[in-house]
């Protein structure tokens, strides 16, 4: 059996942000399904889109993470820092979906 490794803090800090991103992006997929599944019952099936603010911020997070070198401390805590500011937007009621990450340019 092997042994599991331990977790750096900047590892920690970077799965901490994920799940708090992805957990925010869900609140407002739930939200976005739940009105339109007021005003039009044929918009259900909104939480298995492509389009959705979860798989955005899940396809966008790992686009990124892949741009960064693991040894790039200075660019990782930098996005961390920017994340965690895309994490407090998506907190805010009138922030409806997508559209603070910035398209496919920008870094999250």
């Amino acid at each position: 059996m092997l042994a599991a490794r331990k977790l750096s803090g900047l590892q920690k800090d970077v799965l901490s942000l994920y799940r708090a991103l992805l957990r925010e992006a869900s609140k407002k997929d739930r939200a976005t399904a739940a009105v339109a599944a007021i005003n039009s019952p044929l918009l259900t099936n909104l939480l298995s889109d492509t389009s959705t603010t979860t798989s955005h911020a899940r396809n966008e997070f790992r686009r990124q993470a892949g741009d960064v070198a693991r040894t790039d401390f200075r660019t990782i805590e930098y996005l961390i820092r920017k994340g965690r500011k895309h994490v407090k937007l998506l907190q805010m009621p009138g922030v409806k979906g997508t559209a603070l990450f910035g398209g496919s340019s920008g870094r999250l």
